[in-house]
């Protein structure tokens, strides 16, 4: 029997691909909420001088995928390097008298690319709008008040 080796897209990997993904997001998403209460005076100072919700909101989508965009890119890049490293110098071994290979080969394919960043993208931009729509409400008369 021929060696298969290991791509992303296997069903057996869904958690763990889940787990990976969705744990930045969610960090994202809780970094973009620090970033709404920090700025929540220059937001009511926007508003107050007739700064709509949706330019408010866009802002921070804007931010929120500009983060997604750089970890995704960064995430990827770490990952080709992790295959290729493995794929180079074996450091994953396998042993001989159980399979027929002696290491564990690692395949990406242009469509488990596109779909892990896809979603990752996705995931990023759905974790983004929470944080852009409170952003987007605030009030900036209450927000002045306190201020």
């Amino acid at each position: 029997m021929a060696a298969h080796a290991v791509g992303i897209g296997g069903a057996r990997f869904g958690g763990a691909a889940l787990a990976v993904i969705a744990g930045p997001c969610a960090i994202e998403s809780e970094e973009l909420v620090l970033l709404v209460a920090e700025k929540r005076k220059e937001i009511g100072i926007l508003k107050a001088m007739g700064a709509s919700a949706r330019n408010i909101g866009t802002v921070f989508l804007a931010a929120g995928m500009a983060i997604g965009l750089v970890g995704t890119a960064a995430g990827s890049l770490f990952g080709l390097a992790l295959i290729w490293v493995q794929n180079t110098y074996k450091i994953i071994r396998l042993a001989g008298d159980v399979y027929q290979i002696d290491h564990l080969p690692m395949k990406l394919t242009g469509l488990d690319f596109t779909l892990v960043t896809s979603a990752t993208l996705l995931i990023s931009f759905l974790a983004t709008l929470s944080p852009a729509r409170r952003a987007a409400r605030l009030d900036p008369v209450e927000v002045l008040r306190y201020e």
